[in-house]
């Protein structure tokens, strides 16, 4: 795992402890049970994430425009948060057999790492052959084919070690949302 995905992963539960509470650390022995075809685009270094710190199914928030038009020209620490919760690699599995576009993306590398709060097939993915890749945000109605559904998926991070920079506990989600009520009324 890349030196700099373990400094923030670590800087993250050191900055909101109670973070470490929420999550769990996914079994090894889940991972070996895989479909083939899943586990094989698992890279060996998101694996061990998720083994090594309570990652799974922790409640986090992510700074997302939600393509509205009030918010397409903010700062990125201007956004409010998405709130949602990383896959542990039994949710990896599901959406990559049984959810569109999951079963597209798995074919061209990329993996969902966390869904979004509707659970309608659009989250957040990486692809798993780069040792630090970008998270993008993908809609599961914006292609077809995945080189359309990446080609048409919003950047939150050019790589995963900065994802982890801008993740927070949800209660900002919640915070932003009290204070900017306006916006959708």
């Amino acid at each position: 795992m890349e030196k700099e995905i373990i400094k923030n992963i670590e800087q993250l539960f050191k900055n909101y402890p109670e973070l470490i509470s929420i999550g769990f650390k996914s079994n090894q022995n889940i991972f070996q049970i895989l479909k083939r075809q899943v586990q094989n685009k698992i890279p060996n270094w998101y694996n061990k994430f998720l083994t090594e710190y309570p990652i799974t199914a922790l409640k986090i928030g992510i700074p997302f425009n939600y393509g509205w038009e009030s918010l397409k020209d903010k700062k990125q620490n201007e956004l409010p948060f998405m709130i949602t919760k990383f896959n542990g690699i039994e949710d990896i599995e599901f959406t990559a057999n049984k959810e569109f576009p999951g079963l597209e993306l798995i074919k061209a590398n990329y993996i969902c790492i966390a869904p979004n709060e509707n659970n309608d097939g659009d989250g957040f993915y990486i692809n798993t052959t780069e040792k630090n890749p970008s998270v993008i945000y993908i809609y599961h109605d914006c292609g077809e084919n995945a080189s359309e559904l990446i080609k048409n998926g919003q950047i939150i991070s050019k790589c995963f070690s900065d994802f982890l920079t801008i993740i927070r506990p949800t209660e900002f989600a919640n915070k932003w949302l009290d204070e900017n009520q306006h916006l959708w009324k």
